[in-house]
């Protein structure tokens, strides 16, 4: 039994996350960003991030998700508490 709990709180800020863990190159300004998409083989930057909430959707494969939470299991192909745990976000049961 999974004794822990989730606590978005302690999720890395989404500019961080996704520059220096994933080291993604974020091009432009505002809220929503693009990068080269990790989940299909890119030569433009096809994925926009939203560096605000950490959301992010491809416009050329379709990958998406709403927070880094999503991104991250997505990646590493790992379920939501590994994922939670691995940023940091799970309390409790390790």
């Amino acid at each position: 039994m999974n004794s822990g709990r989730f606590d978005r709180s302690r999720l890395p800020a989404a500019i961080p996350y996704f520059t220096e863990r994933e080291q993604l190159r974020l091009f432009g300004r505002g809220i929503w960003r693009s990068a080269r998409c990790p989940f299909h083989d890119d030569i433009q930057p096809s994925l926009r991030v939203n560096v605000d909430v950490g959301a992010f959707r491809c416009m050329a494969c379709g990958a998406k998700g709403g927070d880094v939470v999503a991104f991250h299991m997505r990646r590493y192909g790992v379920r939501f508490i590994e994922a939670a745990k691995a940023l940091g976000a799970w309390k409790g049961e390790q």
